[in-house]
């Protein structure tokens, strides 16, 4: 059977054959992309026109969304043991909370924000994809491009000069802001300016909340400021706002720790700052291009848009990008997807970046108004409803990366009717909070797996990793008669389509009555029932980016589904040759029997 890559060196399979894909730009979006197609077994160079890796602070939010991509990377517990846990962030207006993000609320694998500056992130990323044996092309700078039909050529310019003509299948464009690919290719990239400019340091700062706080203060002066930890030992990101158009040179207002000190007065926190250092004076841009994709070339992260930094989603949004573009390229490659299975990209990842334009919109709006009457509803009235508790558990998940969804794709198909949908509970039994129904398109949630005594702790995410999955709910124990039935699906799913593996989650303690050929989820206690809301027959088709693509409760609409909208290809007939076993690669094994 054909399966999917773990940690097969790619960057060197196939030494004189074109690479599958040139990825331009080698910051933490990029170093991403290239770790993720390594693991996917995709041949691919990464080049970056700098010398080496960047060492300015710039990002260092990590949502807990991106933290889930780190794990699948297998650099999350790295990530988090190189940062600091901030676990909520607060909106005061005149030493008064007006509104909470707790992330500790999240219902989530992580239920935190990591504070990382961006070299410590890059320094993490590199040293992963080192380890998987892949090195970056550092010095070396793309000078032309040429978007061919089903391929892309490009001109390279190493660092003593030397011009290099290469082809690969595709191309990614993980160059920021200024995207040497997005202007070879002449497209637009609209928007404008912000009336306003930043100030930013990094300094030490001693005040009235918790060193794992951060926060926005409001108050009688006119911006904004914002704090937000870099440690432990009370050493913050500090952010002013100016609401002015940034002034020329020699008109800017003086990067001294007096002026940093004279600026957060007023805002009804008493702050005292020291050791200031990073200090930086800036405007900022929100602009976009039409499309995420040109023909064989992909934009990735700043290349394809930037924004307001207020909720430190930018760098999170270009990873996760690149996340729902290299297992679809790897699925293309290896002959598991149509080509056409690429157009979703845009597809899907478009109108996300355009809500996180929004949500920065708004949370500026918020915390920017000057109008006496919305002043006073914010500051009065937004408290009361932020505080309920169904509220403080949606708060975080709206910056937090887990609220986008891909519903409205071609590639996906909700098939459960609303009571379908919300028959999950077992003898009437109900617990204090309720999550939400998951839905097609959604995110699937993780659960910690039923595991039998003495074996490791495991996540159900963990199997989501490098295949399709799908979770066949039986509602039934090891003795039912329907179990034989509900395995054959498995067994016929999996026959069809290689790039999917097909559990039967089953009501026993035990796999020792069940056969041992199948793939078998333990489920004596309900949880994963319970949290899929799902009774006798409901059908879950996760993809390798963990999304929901299909939710169902008959065999027949799934395999309808998998053979119209899915966009996989089914399985030769025939036997395989020498050379396509040749390719053959290990999907991850699976362990929650």
């Amino acid at each position: 059977m054909k399966t999917l890559s773990t940690f097969v060196p790619a960057h060197y399979q196939q030494p004189g054959k074109a690479p599958a894909v040139m990825i331009v730009g080698a910051g933490p979006i990029g170093l991403s992309l290239a770790i993720m197609l390594q693991k996917w077994g995709v041949a691919f160079r990464i080049i970056e026109k700098n010398a080496g890796p960047s060492t300015a602070t710039k990002a260092m939010a990590i949502h807990s969304r991106t933290l889930e991509i780190f794990r699948d990377l297998g650099v999350a517990d790295q990530a988090i043991n190189d940062g600091f846990t901030i676990n909520q962030f607060s909106v005061q207006s005149n030493a008064r909370r007006v509104l909470n993000y707790n992330f500790s609320c999240l219902d989530a694998t992580y239920p935190l924000l990591l504070s990382l500056p961006q070299p410590q992130t890059e320094k993490i990323l590199l040293e992963r994809l080192t380890e998987l044996g892949v090195q970056v092309e550092w010095n070396t700078e793309l000078v032309d491009i040429e978007n061919q039909p089903e391929s892309v050529r490009v001109t390279l310019r190493h660092g003593d000069g030397r011009e290099e003509s290469c082809a690969s299948r595709w191309a990614v464009a993980c160059d920021g802001a200024r995207s040497n690919i997005r202007k070879r290719l002449e497209m637009t990239f609209e928007g404008s300016s912000y009336d306003r400019f930043f100030m930013l340091a990094d300094a030490d700062i001693e005040w009235s909340g918790s060193k794992d706080e951060g926060a926005f203060f409001l108050g009688a002066q006119d911006g904004y400021v914002a704090v937000a930890p870099i440690s432990a030992q009370s050493r913050y990101r500090l952010f002013i706002e100016m609401p002015y158009d940034l002034p020329p040179e020699g008109e800017r207002p003086s990067l001294s720790l007096e002026n940093f000190q004279r600026l957060c007065e007023g805002r009804g926190q008493h702050m005292t700052l020291s050791n200031i250092s990073s200090t930086t004076i800036a405007s900022f841009q929100h602009r976009r291009v039409q499309s995420l994709q040109q023909g064989s070339v992909f934009l990735v992260g700043d290349s394809a848009h930037i924004g307001s930094p207020i909720g430190g989603q930018w760098m999170n949004l270009g990873i996760s990008e690149a996340y729902n573009l290299a297992w679809k390229i790897a699925y293309v490659d290896q002959g598991l997807a149509d080509p056409s299975l690429l157009d979703s990209y845009n597809e899907e990842r478009y109108p996300v970046a355009l809500e996180v334009e929004k949500t920065a919109h708004r949370l500026t709006r918020l915390i920017t108004v000057r109008q006496r009457a919305l002043v006073w509803l914010r500051d009065n009235v937004l408290p009361l409803l932020s505080n309920r508790p169904k509220v403080q558990r949606k708060l975080p998940s709206m910056i937090s990366g887990h609220q986008y969804h891909y519903a409205k794709s071609d590639c996906i198909q909700e098939a459960l009717t609303k009571k379908q949908r919300r028959n999950w509970s077992r003898n009437g039994a109900r617990t204090a909070f309720q999550p939400p129904v998951p839905r097609a398109g959604q995110l699937a949630p993780d659960v910690e797996l039923w595991q039998q005594q003495g074996a490791l702790p495991a996540r159900l995410i963990d199997l989501f990793h490098g295949t399709y999955t799908l979770l066949i709910f039986t509602a039934a124990d090891q003795f039912s008669p329907v179990l034989p039935g509900h395995y054959a699906l498995a067994e016929s799913v999996e026959k069809d389509y290689p790039g999917i593996k097909a559990y039967c989650v089953v009501d026993a303690l035990s796999s020792a009555e069940l056969p041992a050929w199948h793939s078998t989820l333990l489920d004596p206690d309900w949880r994963l029932h319970k949290r899929y809301h799902a009774s006798e027959g409901t059908l879950m088709l996760i993809r390798p980016d963990a999304y929901i693509a299909f939710q169902g409760a008959d065999a027949m609409t799934l395999v309808t589904y998998l053979s119209v909208r899915s966009g996989l290809l089914k399985a030769p007939r025939e036997t395989a040759s020498p050379a396509s076993e040749a390719v053959q690669i290990q999907r991850p094994v699976a362990t929650a029997h």
